[in-house]
């Protein structure tokens, strides 16, 4: 399942890699490659009731090759098809549904093949290959887009998802879930889900969480590119993107970490502790695009390792809280909720560039990560208040 989701996230950051080229190409304003960066998890949060709360009655294999599928569609439309604003948005919405049908489907198939201690060791590694998933995609389409066109590298990423498909009909054996609770419950009825106040916390803090990963991980290409030439660093766009990936792979040992103590001690206490430090080092690190450039990379790395600590710790908690029988409609709220942060992150922080100074000044990279910084912020009172109660 770890080698399926790497291969079903090729797609992931194509678009973020390549945000310069399109905003030129198509005389987009930061807004508009905003909406195009968070159109992705609109179309995730479209489907992902749907796909994630039928994994309560449905073998959630097969809503993976339906999620790998609309993944081949998204790249391979978007790299035939895609000419400007309105075109972009349609195929990176597909591609969203694609990532809908794989991220927590893919934990469901796991869930429902392991019995509970076993579920929670291997669940914080499986999460945290998300991170490898997106540096991978950084990488490759940084390296790809030195040599190829913009259609070939997208071309390339829907014949990746395309290759998973028969990986997990050849190694993931059918089984169908066996939960003798769901009975009573119809598999898209999450009214249960609200009435879990211990789900609900963690729920409310991915949703912080998610909106200020992808905030970053949508803008943060743009801004070392900004940041290299604010301190006159020659650095290519290949090497940004290097750094981009380098910056996710560092998630995954700060995830797996994150969720480690959490074992230990306090889940609550240490996501608290992760969420200041997160605030604290996004509110500063755009007013700091003018240093030099080596500091500037350091500051975004220890950013990056912030927002991840508390990744799989997040899902974990939700995943705990959840009860037999309802952890297909508790992720999907999980995913709803979240990745509706993830949809208005890129947005907000687009709006923000344009709005203020933008994105050719300190100033304007100094407000655009204080709006990134925020989610952490609402997501740490929000959490806090909904654990009390």
């Amino acid at each position: 399942m770890g080698i399926a989701q790497l291969f079903a996230m090729a797609s992931f950051a194509n678009f973020a890699v390549l945000i310069n080229d399109f905003t030129t190409l198509w005389q987009l304003s930061s807004t508009q490659a905003g909406w195009i960066s968070g159109i992705y998890f609109a179309g995730y949060v479209t489907a992902v009731p749907v796909l994630v709360g039928l994994t309560d009655a449905l073998d959630a294999r097969r809503i993976y090759v339906f999620g790998l599928l609309c993944g081949f569609a998204g790249s391979v439309g978007y790299a035939l098809f895609a000419d400007g604003f309105v075109s972009a948005m349609v195929f990176r919405f597909v591609a969203g549904i694609s990532l809908a049908g794989t991220y927590m489907p893919g934990l469901q198939i796991i869930n429902d093949r392991l019995q509970d201690r076993a579920r929670q060791r291997v669940l914080p590694w499986y999460l945290s290959i998300f991170s490898i998933g997106t540096a991978a995609s950084y990488y490759f389409t940084g390296l790809l887009s030195t040599h190829l066109a913009w259609q070939e590298v997208f071309l390339f990423a829907g014949v990746v998802q395309a290759l998973c498909i028969p990986l997990i009909i050849a190694f993931v054996f059918p089984k169908k879930p066996d939960h003798p609770q769901a009975g009573s419950r119809h598999p898209l009825d999450f009214r249960p889900v609200f009435k879990n106040k211990g789900a609900l916390a963690y729920i409310w803090g991915y949703v912080g969480h998610t909106y200020e990963l992808f905030a970053y991980r949508a803008w943060i290409v743009a801004f070392l590119i900004f940041a290299a030439g604010a301190s006159a660093t020659d650095i290519s766009r290949e090497g940004v993107a290097s750094l981009a990936a380098a910056f996710s792979l560092l998630g995954m040992p700060a995830s797996l970490i994150g969720a480690q103590i959490c074992l230990a001690r306090s889940r609550r206490q240490t996501i608290s502790i992760v969420m200041v430090l997160s605030v604290a080092l996004g509110s500063i690190l755009g007013f700091m695009g003018a240093l030099p450039f080596i500091f500037v990379v350091i500051l975004a790395g220890l950013y990056s390792i912030f927002i991840m600590s508390d990744s799989a710790a997040l899902t974990g908690g939700v995943v705990a809280a959840a009860r037999e029988g309802e952890r297909g409609a508790t992720l999907a709220m999980h995913s709803v909720f979240g990745f509706s942060g993830g949809f208005l992150g890129p947005l907000l922080v687009g709006w923000v560039l344009d709005m203020g100074a933008g994105p050719g000044s300190t100033a304007g990279w100094g407000g655009a990560f204080l709006a990134c910084a925020a989610g952490s912020l609402v997501a740490l009172i929000g959490m806090r208040a909904l654990s009390r109660n």
